[in-house]
């Protein structure tokens, strides 16, 4: 993955972010999490962590500069129960996502969003004890995000 930032035109010459620079990470989930009222949903296994800016023990992202970032997760229900959650930047809440009835249901995010350095991201439980995020070894609820432009 190259990301282009500046060029002369060149066949893409110029000032370029390889993948080892560029702040990216996809985590995910492949057993159950229940949560307490306000906590953070930890995605606990990882596919990518570019510059480690994803800590697995808290669920956290922490922006190691600053940018415009996508995010993106999908988090899945237990069987027949309700999932409300939301995605946070640093103490606000950003995008919800809320799931209720029949079966299991998937609930996502998608946002853009101007980080400064040392910004956080993470999705947390919203006020209900005993919320589920359902997982197994399909790894249906992941959580992703990289820096898009400096």
């Amino acid at each position: 993955m190259m990301l282009k930032l500046k060029g002369t035109g060149h066949g893409g010459q110029g000032n370029i972010s390889t993948k080892k620079d560029t702040p990216a990470f996809t985590a995910y989930r492949n057993t159950q999490q229940t949560l307490s009222s306000n906590a953070i949903v930890k995605f606990d296994k990882l596919w990518t962590n570019n510059l480690n800016a994803y800590d697995v023990t808290t669920g956290v992202f922490t922006a190691s500069m600053p940018g415009l970032y996508h995010f993106s997760a999908v988090v899945m229900s237990v069987d027949g129960k309700s999932l409300f959650l939301h995605l946070w930047h640093n103490d606000t809440t950003t995008a919800g996502s809320y799931t209720k009835g029949d079966g299991y249901k998937t609930g996502t995010f998608d946002v853009v969003l101007n980080l400064k350095k040392g910004d956080r991201i993470y999705i947390r439980c919203k006020s209900h004890d005993g919320q589920k995020i359902f997982s197994n070894d399909h790894n249906y609820s992941t959580f992703s995000g990289y820096l898009i432009a400096k």
